[in-house]
């Protein structure tokens, strides 16, 4: 409602410095008193001008350009303009007597004043111009759209895929906890198919759904692998966050961090003061077999394409790449 508003009132405030201009540079003629611009604005051919060019330019946004130019309709679009421009001449024919130009006082015909013509001109212009941005900004918005669905359809399977893979794991040594597996991979599933589709979800699901993963992968580890995860959230139970944007980052550290020949840490703190959110991430470096079936990369690929289209100026990403360790520090401002 405020945003409503405060375009209104940019509208206003356009309109009344924009219809203002002709008398603002409008030199003295000798014999005729200096006019203010209220005063000059209510002589009939000022104001029925200026009522006419306000009609004239929301008519041609919101219809004119759409019905006729970009359908393509060249012929109608010519002859609504040519018939704009007959109301125009009309207009000014009809109100100058009443004129205080028409005393032979330079530039007066039946387009009136000559700057009478030029607003004419630049009311379509603008008018035509700002049609334009708007189609680019709307088409723009659909291709971004369009985009984002594609690279959450991409990161949804490729983590079923993994989660899958480890209770695969859970089941070839009939482990207790299958069972318990099988239940947080179904409550995470239900919160991917029931919520997880919207452009933002609540802060607080999101990280349960972290957790829900990380102590799903705690069930499959042997104690080579030291698991480090901790969350630290204030009151801000009303933030929001890009599902999907922060898991491929902690699936990664366990894509590549975990080995059954070799003793690893993973580290995961997760710390949300205010507006702002600092995720930070880190495994040791093990020999992983390459699975070309596993999508190396994508996630994390992927994801940073989707921070750059979603968070473009909110977001930073610090990657640590040593012999021992990998790192990932992501900060997000969540206003």
């Amino acid at each position: 409602m405020k945003k409503k508003g405060l375009i209104a009132a940019i509208h206003v405030f356009a309109w009344l410095a924009f219809l203002s201009l002709p008398t603002a540079f409008k030199p003295h003629m000798p014999g005729m008193p200096q006019e203010s611009v209220l005063q000059d604005m209510m002589h009939p051919h000022r104001w029925a001008n200026a009522l006419f060019l306000i009609l004239f330019f929301y008519y041609n946004y919101y219809i004119i350009i759409l019905k006729y130019y970009f359908r393509k309709d060249y012929v109608f679009f010519a002859a609504t303009l040519a018939l704009c421009c007959g109301i125009f001449i009309g207009i000014n024919y009809l109100t100058a007597a009443y004129s205080p130009y028409n005393s032979g006082h330079g530039g007066f015909g039946v387009f009136g004043p000559g700057y009478n013509v030029y607003m004419f001109i630049i009311t379509f212009i603008f008018s035509f111009a700002l049609s334009f941005y708007n189609q680019w900004r709307i088409t723009s918005e659909e291709k971004l759209n369009t985009e984002i669905s594609f690279l959450k359809a991409q990161i949804n399977p490729h983590f079923l895929f993994n989660t899958l893979n480890s209770i695969y794991s859970l089941a070839l040594t009939k482990s207790d906890y299958t069972p318990e597996a099988i239940v947080k991979l179904s409550g995470m599933m239900r919160y991917t198919i029931s919520e997880a589709h919207q452009d933002k979800v609540s802060l607080t699901k999101e990280l349960t759904y972290i957790t829900n993963y990380v102590e799903l992968q705690r069930l499959r580890m042997t104690q080579r692998v030291r698991i480090s995860y901790e969350v630290k959230i204030g009151t801000q139970a009303d933030l929001e966050i890009a599902p999907f944007i922060l898991i491929p980052f902690i699936e990664n550290a366990f894509k590549y961090g975990v080995s059954t020949e070799e003793y690893s840490d993973i580290i995961i703190a997760i710390d949300v003061t205010e507006d702002d959110l600092l995720m930070q991430v880190s495994n040791s470096k093990v020999f992983v077999k390459p699975d070309k079936d596993m999508g190396v990369g994508l996630g994390i690929t992927n994801t940073r394409h989707r921070l750059k289209l979603l968070y473009p100026h909110s977001h930073a990403i610090t990657v640590t790449d040593d012999p021992k360790n990998f790192s990932v520090s992501l900060y997000l401002n969540l206003q």
